[in-house]
């Protein structure tokens, strides 16, 4: 039987009901208080079931790379732990942002001192300290990281946890399109159990077809996903309060998504015009109703002949237009609406008008540096508004942002 039947025939048994067995009430007078409320979207989550904890290790360990380090995040009373411990020898790296839990890792460490490293730390909360750190020339990252700290961008670091929010995976989007060389990381894979309607944000197929969004566009040009299997949201505390939508399943409602998230071994386009193709996917460029055509004409007056012939200017930049494995376009015409266009034939778009002459002397990349984000832009001469910075960051482009 495989991990993911496994699970679902718990979710269909007793097991699916433990929250109320004998079991429970061992550890639920060590639970945080704060943990026994409801919320929406909390800060952190902490697995209760040892059963889940093998389940999610035997869903995730034939994927994680060997021989690479294991970070596990706010593991809690350490049944996941435990588990990682008896399937694999690599190291783990255990960060709790919660001192409530000290105790059960503490013993954990103690039986396994060369394998565990325990670390107090918001490893979620990463993007605060690099914004942090860009003002103040800091080192709060590399601190944080400490060991796990490289200047390698292809060491691979496996990343596990339970993930309630979106802003981890914004903070590695902005790193890797503002080609952040500092970002010590390398390549994160990331484990993660999810809720699923964060997944299905980020992964909306529709966003590959017509549908413009910016965040989930980018993190499909950015990274490779896959669901794994599902498991019990209420193995995992703080419980949830339900979305209230008519677009949840049962399934949805009821289970977080195990997902595998990875980064795309190349990358949509040079990484020096990576900040150039965000701010071409932000609605404030282009929404879907957008005519492709008089749009680039405000930034190169004429351009739009070369999209009806499909032949480029003397003199493009060969280097930096679309290559052989680009999608193709479809006729274009003054009309053609940048919905009418799939993900990948938007990219070739922006590949063909970044690489004419005349793209140097246009105003589209001073205009895209006046409008970075704060936490990308050259904040020197505002270092004390920082919580308006991280607000600006925060709310970026959510789930809950209107379609475009």
């Amino acid at each position: 039987m495989s991990a993911y039947e496994k699970c679902n025939t718990a979710a269909q048994t007793s097991e699916f009901k433990e929250v109320s067995a004998q079991k429970y009430r061992d550890i639920v007078d060590k639970v945080p208080k704060s943990l026994l409320k409801k919320y929406k979207t909390p800060e952190s989550m902490y697995l209760i079931n040892k059963n889940t904890a093998k389940c999610i290790t035997e869903t995730f360990i034939n994927y994680i790379s060997k021989n690479s380090p294991i970070v596990e995040i706010n593991p809690g009373f350490g049944f996941l732990t435990q588990e990682l411990l008896e399937c694999q020898k690599d190291p783990i790296y255990l960060y709790e942002i919660s001192n409530h839990f000290s105790q059960f890792l503490t013993d954990i460490q103690s039986q396994y001192p060369q394998r565990i490293h325990l670390k107090s730390g918001d490893f979620f909360g990463m993007w605060k300290l690099a914004f942090k750190d860009k003002l103040d020339d800091g080192n709060r990252v590399k601190e944080l990281l400490g060991d796990l700290a490289t200047d390698d961008n292809d060491r691979t670091l496996n990343i596990i946890g339970a993930m309630p929010s979106l802003t981890f995976v914004k903070h590695l989007i902005t790193t890797i399109v503002f080609h952040n060389e500092t970002s010590q990381l390398g390549r994160p894979d990331l484990y993660m159990a999810m809720p699923g309607h964060h997944y299905e944000f980020l992964t909306d197929s529709s966003v590959q077809l017509s549908k413009h969004k910016s965040m989930p566009a980018l993190f499909q040009l950015l990274f490779d996903f896959k669901i794994l299997n599902k498991v019990p949201k209420v193995h995992f505390l703080p419980w949830m309060l339900g979305q209230n939508t008519m677009k949840s399943s049962v399934i949805e409602e009821n289970c977080l998504y195990l997902v595998r998230i990875t980064r795309k071994m190349s990358l949509p386009c040079a990484p020096k015009d990576l900040p150039l193709l965000w701010y071409f996917f932000k609605p404030q460029t282009f929404s879907k109703t957008t005519r492709v055509i008089p749009m680039l004409e405000q930034w190169i007056p004429g351009c739009g002949v070369w999209l009806i012939t499909g032949q480029d200017p003397p003199d493009t930049n060969k280097k930096v237009g679309p290559g052989k494995d680009d999608a193709a376009l479809p006729h274009m015409t003054i009309f053609t609406q940048f919905g009418d266009l799939t993900l990948h034939q938007k990219v070739t778009v922006f590949k063909r008008f970044i690489s004419w002459p005349e793209f140097e002397q246009c105003p589209y990349r001073v205009t895209m540096e006046n409008n970075l984000p704060k936490f990308a832009a050259n904040v020197d001469d505002d270092k004390n508004n920082i919580a308006a910075h991280i607000e600006d960051m925060e709310s970026s482009d959510t789930e809950n942002a209107p379609d475009h």
